[in-house]
């Protein structure tokens, strides 16, 4: 500046500013309602936080640990310029992020479910540590479709999986369909990266195989059938973590019982070339008892022109 004499100069200026800060929490929200309040134990270390700028732009990176005071799942983003930032929390693995917004904006989670908070401006000075992050731990559900043998209802020593079943998963509360999937070759399936909810499973019976009956034993033993007549279980409340491994279907064929009565000529007991068959002969289904006598009558046919006669459509089981 050249100062003349007389001169009353005053336009010569500073402008300063304090450099701001923005960070918080990130905790596992185990009861969904993304809220905090499942205690400070539920913080989550080693969640990748990043800060973007007005433009986008990732300016810097940190991870979640342990504060001062060794509570874990929180961040800091400090020596900042004020102005306009963003926070993009990276989905941990096994997570999914908890519900936005559902309250107090000290308490809730801040982000979408992209893991993206909205643009914030930072002034001089400012320390703004409400930027937070709920996750919720993914559930899975399923177990195994097998084949009931003997129409039972419970798995079995022996019986097999089936495998190429369709399973479908529905929400219970909009009935929607969420997932699909098929049974591996052991029968197996699951369903993988479940929110907490409740949830129902349908089972499509391949063409020539019908229900076993529903519930037959008690549920903790994870050995009977969950389908009814439909192929659709009851509901099933999922919390966040859940494992849930019990949920089978059982499917059987129907059988078919028969032959021939025939004229035995030569009293051999054997039906020999050219012995002919009786028709019109009443032939008697029963269920089995002790000794193969009695028993209560189940179906009644006769035998056809050339002796023969068939039961089908049955459910396996025993019968004389």
């Amino acid at each position: 500046y050249v100062v003349n004499a007389g001169d009353t100069i005053t336009t010569v200026d500073a402008g300063l500013y304090q450099t701001a800060s923005l960070g918080d929490y990130v905790w596992v929200d185990s009861n969904n309602d993304g809220q905090q309040n499942d205690g400070t134990a539920q913080g989550l270390n080693g969640v990748t936080v990043n800060l973007k700028d007005s433009n986008g732009n990732t300016i810097a990176t940190r991870v979640t640990g342990n504060d001062g005071m060794g509570n874990p799942g929180y961040y800091l983003f400090d020596n900042l310029t004020p102005g306009d930032y963003s926070v993009e929390f990276v989905k941990p693995t096994g997570y999914a992020f908890a519900q936005q917004d559902q309250g107090a904006d000290g308490s809730d989670s801040d982000v979408n479910a992209a893991g993206q908070t909205i643009v914030t401006t930072l002034v001089s000075g400012e320390n703004d540590l409400s930027w937070d992050a709920g996750v919720v731990k993914l559930a899975s559900l399923g177990d195994r479709v097998w084949e009931d043998t003997n129409a039972n209802g419970v798995q079995d020593n022996g019986e097999t999986g089936i495998g190429n079943v369709t399973v479908e998963l529905y929400d219970c509360v909009t009935n929607l369909l969420l997932k699909t999937t098929t049974t591996d070759g052991n029968g197996n399936y699951s369903f993988t990266d479940l929110t907490p909810g409740t949830y129902h499973v349908k089972f499509v019976a391949p063409n020539g195989y019908v229900y076993s009956a529903q519930d037959v034993t008690a549920e903790n033993l994870g050995t009977d059938s969950d389908a009814d007549s439909a192929g659709i279980t009851a509901c099933y409340v999922v919390n966040a973590g859940d494992t849930i491994t019990t949920v089978d279907a059982g499917l059987y064929q129907k059988a078919s019982l028969g032959d021939r009565v025939w004229y035995d000529d030569n009293r051999n007991g054997i039906q020999d070339a050219g012995e002919t068959g009786v028709a019109n002969v009443v032939v008697e289904l029963r269920t089995n008892v002790a000794g193969g006598a009695g028993g209560t009558v189940l179906a009644t046919t006769t035998t056809d022109a050339n002796g023969h006669y068939l039961f089908d459509n049955l459910t396996p089981g025993d019968y004389h």
